[in-house]
């Protein structure tokens, strides 16, 4: 158990040092399977789970809640995936109080704003829908009725993005009443919103651009021709970029086009990921999610190992444990 906690808590660090360069191999970390043990496991399922969003607004997170262990609202998708492409969507689910209750028949996507709001947005294969955490009801959301395959938000007074089924970007306002195509966002296959509002965007050429008030940028700096790549939203601490994961290597993308390295290498890939939340963290590995809570481990048992790397961060982990949510908000 003291070498899994090891390994967790290292899991956890890249929320501090991700968007660092990596410095030399032997820096890195490689995530195996030892970085899932059953006791974190809180979820299992029949089918895979897609992705996993954590809502950093009041539904989860009130300016005025001083409990220090909140029970954690999740949304994920679940369905079956193919060498990381989704071949079927099986359902949108909300995990409350230990129980995953299915939302959406045709669910595919959620995603939630940093405001005062107690609301998440799903796509579906039949539109947008709006969820209301005061009475846990899903209603149709404005008059979109394209099949979403994602959707993205993260100012509450902003615009919501969804891509479509047949790969287009739109911007959606107007209580989700109005749509317009994002120019120069086409055949996007995934997109990301960072905390800035910039959206990002790969093609079937798994190349990562971004649209930025000044236009479409390539991103650069990255490995040819992948296998695989994966956008991730980002811990809250980072405004202007966004997590690529390439084939086995994890990326930190950013606005201004370029990217870094991180010191993170995948042998056992997760299929979903949600770190917005930074220092409660969940992840979809062999049909299971399991969450991480970084100060529970932080206060359990430690060892000599992790002391050095704890007293560098302590300010740090202080910072983010104290900080109100209204001090991240886009």
């Amino acid at each position: 158990m003291k070498y899994t906690l090891l390994l967790v808590v290292a899991f956890l660090a890249a929320s501090f040092v991700i968007g660092a360069p990596t410095t030399n191999d032997e820096d890195q970390i490689i995530i195996t399977t030892d970085f899932f043990p059953d006791e974190l496991s809180v979820y299992s399922s029949q089918n895979d789970i897609i992705s996993i969003t954590v809502p950093l607004n009041s539904i989860n997170f009130e300016d005025n809640d001083d409990d220090s262990d909140p029970d954690i609202i999740l949304f994920f998708v679940e369905g079956d995936l193919d060498n990381g492409e989704v071949k079927e969507y099986k359902g949108l689910y909300r995990y409350k109080n230990g129980t995953a209750t299915k939302m959406l028949d045709d669910g595919t996507s959620s995603t939630a704003s940093i405001d005062d709001s107690k609301l998440a947005f799903f796509g579906a294969k039949s539109g947008i829908y709006v969820y209301d955490n005061e009475d846990g009801s899903v209603k149709k959301y404005g008059t979109v009725d394209d099949s979403v395959i994602d959707i993205v938000q993260v100012n509450g007074t902003g615009p919501l993005y969804v891509l479509t089924e047949d790969h287009t970007v739109y911007k959606v306002t107007e209580e989700g009443n109005k749509k317009v195509a994002v120019d120069g966002a086409k055949d996007a296959q995934q997109i990301m919103l960072d905390y800035s509002g910039n959206v990002y965007f790969y093609g079937p050429a798994k190349k990562p651009k971004v649209v930025t008030e000044n236009g479409v940028q390539e991103i650069v700096g990255l490995p040819e021709n992948p296998a695989q790549v994966r956008l991730i939203k980002p811990p809250f601490v980072i405004e202007n970029g966004v997590v690529f994961i390439v084939d086995n290597d994890i990326y930190t993308i950013f606005a201004n086009g370029t990217s870094e390295k991180t010191d993170f290498k995948l042998d056992a890939k997760p299929t979903a990921s949600a770190v917005e939340a930074t220092l409660i963290q969940y992840y979809a590995y062999n049909k299971k999610i399991y969450e991480y809570n970084i100060l529970t481990i932080i206060l359990g048992e430690l060892f000599d190992e992790l002391k050095t790397f704890l007293e560098e961060k302590a300010e740090d982990i202080q910072s983010i444990a104290t900080r109100s949510r209204s001090g991240f908000r886009a």
